[in-house]
């Protein structure tokens, strides 16, 4: 029999590994929120420039997709994810106080929301904020110092990351891998173009989100369909606001169940096994778009020297940016509890680098790695990371991931 100890730490357990299921964007994005709300001056959600649609669950007020996420992974996984933000939102005050950041009357005045990165020809969240563009800045949240007597004396970025394994440090979309690898534009587009074209000859149609639609259902099972199904008719019964996504999701639901139950039964089961073989189909000709990609990128970076894979390593982790950056990780442990790990983001790149020599790169599966020689012990070491992967399934577009190791 348990004492009462026991049983306590038993029931913590499971609930922690509750927040073990939910999606790491979900996770990503309301850390960002609950970091921001612990280093914002009345402890309150941030300020934002975002619009205020119900279309998408991480669009919408801060406001809004905090209570939409809140609501979706349920209370223990958002209590353990906002005491790991309200830990790490502690080190990072330590961590800008004791780098001259704040302190001697300047202190964090507002706290913006600003995941929306500047383009050359966009202003995105960071112009928004500090009136200066920088497409190099990667900032989820941007403090706004002030001084004693209340006026902004400056501005500080702050990269949010949350999880258990090394963060990724910036995602390239295809144009930027292509300018990095120095090979020809559009030459990974056209890689993904060719399996856009075999999702349409295995029966996918429609835009990217009704194609991607169409996939999740057909991975379902036609029990869950039908429970879906139900849900989205409920909502609509009771009159309940349902985004663009979930309004398309009820509509092929409607027409998946609809063309099953006009079959006879020998035919139904058939339906099913195809709609299954699809998914996995489309998830196939995504896998081989993604090594192709890895690939072709691998080719442009493989006559890269040594100084000129530093420079991108620089480029990707810890690029000059308008302001002061800073990294605040919520790194979290097996048992549930995290450490908060602090990083002026300038840095990090060059201390990653420091016993690392004669760097190189090999092309493995869905990735592209670069390698080099530790300075003393000799021996092989991977330094950082390019993967390719779906922004979301198979039928989205594909996108860069950056991380050390």
């Amino acid at each position: 029999m348990l004492n009462f100890k026991s049983f306590i730490k038993e029931e913590l357990l499971v609930e922690r590994a509750l927040s073990q299921d939910v999606e790491s964007d979900d996770k990503g994005k309301l850390h960002e929120l609950l970091l921001s709300k612990y280093l914002h001056p009345n402890t309150e959600l941030p300020q934002h420039h975002r619009s205020e649609s119900e279309n998408d669950e991480h669009a919408g007020t801060p406001q809004q997709v905090h209570d939409r996420l809140k609501k979706k992974i349920g209370d223990a996984a958002y209590n353990e994810i906002d005491s790991h933000a309200k830990s790490t939102a502690a080190s990072l005050k330590e961590h800008l106080e004791k780098h001259g950041h704040i302190g001697n009357g300047v202190h964090i005045g507002n706290v913006h929301w600003t995941s929306n990165p500047d383009k050359s020809n966009v202003a995105g969240d960071h112009e928004k904020t500090t009136g200066v563009k920088d497409v190099n800045s990667n900032a989820d949240l941007i403090v706004t110092l002030h001084d004693k007597n209340g006026q902004k004396v400056g501005y500080h970025g702050v990269s949010a990351k949350y999880g258990s394994n090394e963060p990724n440090y910036r995602n390239p979309g295809l144009d930027s891998m292509e300018k990095t690898a120095g090979i020809e534009k559009g030459s990974l587009k056209a890689l993904t173009d060719n399996h856009h074209k075999h999702m349409e000859s295995l029966g996918y149609n429609g835009s990217a989100d009704q194609k991607n639609t169409q996939y999740k259902i057909d991975k379902m099972g036609i029990d869950k369909i039908r429970a879906e199904h139900s849900k989205y008719e409920g909502f609509v019964a009771q009159g309940k606001t349902i985004s663009k996504k979930n309004k398309l999701m009820h509509e092929h639901l409607g027409k998946f169940i609809q063309a099953h139950d006009s079959m006879k039964p020998n035919e139904q089961q058939e339906f099913l096994q195809k709609a299954q073989a699809r998914a996995a189909g489309a998830e196939a000709s995504s896998l081989v778009a993604k090594t192709a990609v890895a690939k072709k990128f691998h080719e442009g970076l493989v006559s890269k020297s040594d100084d000129e894979l530093r420079d991108i390593v620089r480029q990707h982790v810890s690029a000059p940016t308008h302001i002061p950056h800073t990294v605040a990780h919520s790194k979290v442990k097996n048992d549930g509890t995290s450490e908060p790990v602090i990083k002026s983001s300038h840095g990090i790149a060059d201390e990653a680098m420091a016993k690392v020599k004669n760097l190189s790169v090999q092309h493995q599966g869905t990735s592209a790695v670069i390698k080099g020689t530790h300075s003393e012990t000799g021996k092989p070491v991977r330094l950082a990371t390019f993967t390719v992967k779906s922004s979301s399934g198979p039928h989205k577009g594909l996108v860069g991931t950056f991380g050390l190791k």
